[in-house]
């Protein structure tokens, strides 16, 4: 397996309130995409809360016996951790309002697994990209109710708006899911500063160009040439035979 990523300011924030953390574990490998919110320096404490406490709780937590549903107890776990250190932080410092999204994948050769709150991503790429997470927003609700078309959602103005956050409340509910893949696909995490500059198939486009390495680097260009309106992450997995 090898692990790629990069996070970028953009061209227009003034701080970075992404944070990402990527490794190895013993027959698989990890990643972690968080996308900070709350004015200031907020967003850069809780997406930083948020990776480090998942990554820490997956380092400690991971076997190799643990099969697919056992990996997402242990996600779910790590991000419900994640979520009340942030709300713990906010209420003791008087930052309510602070808050972060996280997606997490563990791959191991056969399958990975996701774990995930607000409208961070998680793409698995072959010949095709495939949007694995779905996202927690106001406008994907209303595009599930039938309220508004695909088309639609692209430029409606309230296309930021999400519907879940870690760190705003002291609970926090997250999804998982369990994708088989095979050698040589990629896993592909990304905050939606890329996903706003790039659709699906530039993506696709530039990592099936690229080595691992250098695909991380060319998305972030490519998304900052497109306007870079905000900060920008990717974290790249790919399944290759050791």
């Amino acid at each position: 397996m090898k692990l790629a990523g990069i996070s970028d300011v953009g061209k227009v924030r003034l701080n970075n309130e992404d944070s990402l953390t990527f490794g190895y574990l013993e027959d698989a490998a990890f990643a972690v995409v968080c996308d900070g919110m709350g004015g200031a320096v907020g967003g850069e404490i809780a997406s930083r809360i948020a990776v480090d406490t998942i990554k820490e709780k997956i380092e400690t937590a991971y076997s190799p016996k643990m099969n697919a549903a056992a990996l997402e107890r242990m996600l779910i776990s790590s991000i419900t951790a994640a979520n009340y250190k942030i709300y713990d932080y906010a209420v003791k410092n008087e930052m309510q309002g602070m808050g972060t999204t996280a997606v997490a994948a563990i791959m191991k050769k056969d399958f990975v697994v996701i774990g995930y709150d607000g409208d961070s991503r998680a793409y698995v790429i072959d010949d095709t990209i495939r949007q694995l997470t779905t996202d927690h927003t106001f406008i994907n609700e209303l595009y599930r109710l039938g309220k508004i078309t695909k088309e639609e959602m692209e430029s409606d103005p309230r296309k930021n708006i999400i519907t879940r956050a870690l760190g705003v409340g002291e609970e926090i509910e997250v999804d998982t899911l369990c994708e088989d893949i095979s050698t040589g696909d990629t896993v592909l995490l990304c905050s939606d500063g890329l996903t706003n500059c790039l659709n699906d198939e530039k993506i696709l486009e530039i990592i099936k160009a690229q080595s691992i390495d250098s695909a991380s680097k060319v998305l972030i260009e490519h998304a900052n040439e497109n306007g870079g309106v905000d900060n920008i992450t990717a974290a790249l997995l790919f399944n290759e035979e050791v």
